[in-house]
């Protein structure tokens, strides 16, 4: 019985290793873009609306191309109608007859080709535009897909620095406590100084367990603007240059016309004007090549309902002008131009939105860098500092209080400058972005 258990055991074991874990990606700046620019579902909306734009201009192509169309009629004329011919065709008094046989059958080709319509010439035209206006659409989506992963990417990275912190400074305390309980055994310090660096030790913790927290839910966040299943394991590669976001700045004013949000106006202003087009161009007379081809049969008999056809046919062209719509055609064309200027005054206060957005994000980047730089060099003060009273502690010139207020102090400076760096970070994508060179900048720093 022992030997049957032990050897269960034995096999639980093995298969228990035999379980694969669940993998674990890690995932670079760059890679986590890639990711989302290659499963966000959002991409196939605009993908589809670009399929869209290019069925809408085979539209209205065919309604300039021949329109062909075929019909099929049979008649059973159960009574037909009645008319009276006048006196003295036929005899002195009227006469009334019926015309026709009680079954037809009819069989025809309808043609019609456009000649000249106004409103059909404007549509092909808008066809262009419309196309390069879902062009631009879908390029605004991927920016905004990238800003969105960046942002998230930022997030986990700051919770991982700052989480790389508080493990070192953990791992001091949980060495000083350890050394001071065994100097409070030896009766060389007392237990207040041993509990005053476990509440460090504890307070410590607590932030860990709090930024893991953090962390995980950044994390969440990301996998989101990746598209990617919450359920799925990843990590992220510290791989990014934090110096990089300290560059200095380059551009001292903004270019609206490489901007995507600027290009989107105008194509939005180009369309309506071709709307404002089409309205006026129903003022317009129309003119079509039309022609019909058949064959008729007519019969008093059903059993010859399908022979005996006689072919006609005609060709002939159709004008149509319009002369007067009730005021509709007026009240269309008034509304178009109102809806041409809100979209001109749109498109300025766009701009000066635009230029707002970039003197702001200019301001707030210079803000942030400056207080990165104080808050690095702060810390790095700080840092130098503690390590001096370090020295003096461990050779009892200096007391514990003195080495847990620069330490205290240091942990201030490291937090100033975690909040500094992510500040910085985030400063520098808004201004990338309100510049138009997010792309451009994501490629820079990967």
């Amino acid at each position: 019985m022992k030997q049957l258990t032990f050897f269960l055991l034995v096999m639980l074991c093995v298969c228990a290793k035999s379980v694969p874990a669940a993998a674990q990606y890690s995932f670079s700046l760059q890679q986590s873009i890639d990711y989302t620019l290659r499963h966000h579902p959002s991409l196939q909306v605009y993908d589809n609306s670009v399929s869209i734009a290019k069925a809408q201009a085979t539209q209205s192509l065919s309604t300039y191309l021949p329109q062909i169309s075929g019909s099929a009629t049979m008649l059973d004329n159960l009574k037909l109608q009645t008319t009276v011919l006048p006196a003295g065709i036929l005899g002195p008094e009227p006469v009334p007859v019926q015309f026709g046989t009680k079954y037809s059958t009819i069989a025809a080709v309808d043609v019609s080709q456009t000649i000249f319509d106004a409103s059909k010439i404007v549509g092909i035209k808008a066809s262009k535009p419309y196309a390069e206006l879902t062009l631009l659409q879908q390029e605004q989506n991927k920016e905004t897909l990238i800003y969105n992963t960046a942002f998230a990417y930022f997030q986990v990275l700051i919770y991982g620095e700052q989480l790389r912190i508080l493990e070192a400074n953990r791992a001091k305390y949980a060495q000083m406590v350890e050394l001071l309980q065994y100097q409070y055994q030896k009766g060389t310090v007392l237990e207040k100084d041993v509990d005053r660096v476990r509440v460090s030790l504890n307070s410590t913790q607590y932030q860990i367990q709090d930024a893991v927290t953090r962390q995980r839910n950044a994390l969440s966040a990301l996998k989101n603007a990746m598209a990617m299943p919450l359920e799925e394991q990843i990590s992220i590669a510290d791989t990014i240059n934090y110096e990089s976001f300290a560059t200095a700045l380059t551009a001292d004013s903004l270019s609206l016309a490489e901007m995507v949000e600027v290009k989107l106006s105008q194509q939005a202003i180009g369309l309506q004007r071709l709307n404002l087009k089409t309205k006026q161009a129903t003022y317009l007379p129309t003119l079509n090549a039309v022609g019909k081809f058949g064959t008729q049969a007519l019969t008093n008999e059903f059993s010859n309902a399908l022979s005996g056809f006689r072919g006609f046919s005609y060709i002939g062209l159709s004008l149509n002008v319009p002369i007067f719509s009730g005021l509709r055609r007026k009240g269309q064309v008034s509304e178009e131009k109102w809806k041409l200027k809100n979209e001109e005054l749109n498109f300025n206060i766009n701009k000066q939105n635009l230029k707002l957005r970039f003197d702001s994000a200019k301001t707030a980047v210079v803000t942030a860098y400056s207080t990165y730089q104080s808050s690095r060099d702060n810390m790095l003060l700080a840092q130098k500092l503690l390590g001096v009273t370090d020295y003096q502690y461990q050779r009892g010139v200096a007391s514990l209080t003195d080495y847990l207020n620069d330490d205290t102090a240091y942990k201030t400076a490291q937090g100033n400058y975690i909040n500094s760096l992510y500040n910085l970070m985030i400063s520098q994508l808004n201004y990338q972005k309100s510049l138009g060179s997010l792309p451009r900048y994501i490629d820079n720093i990967k």
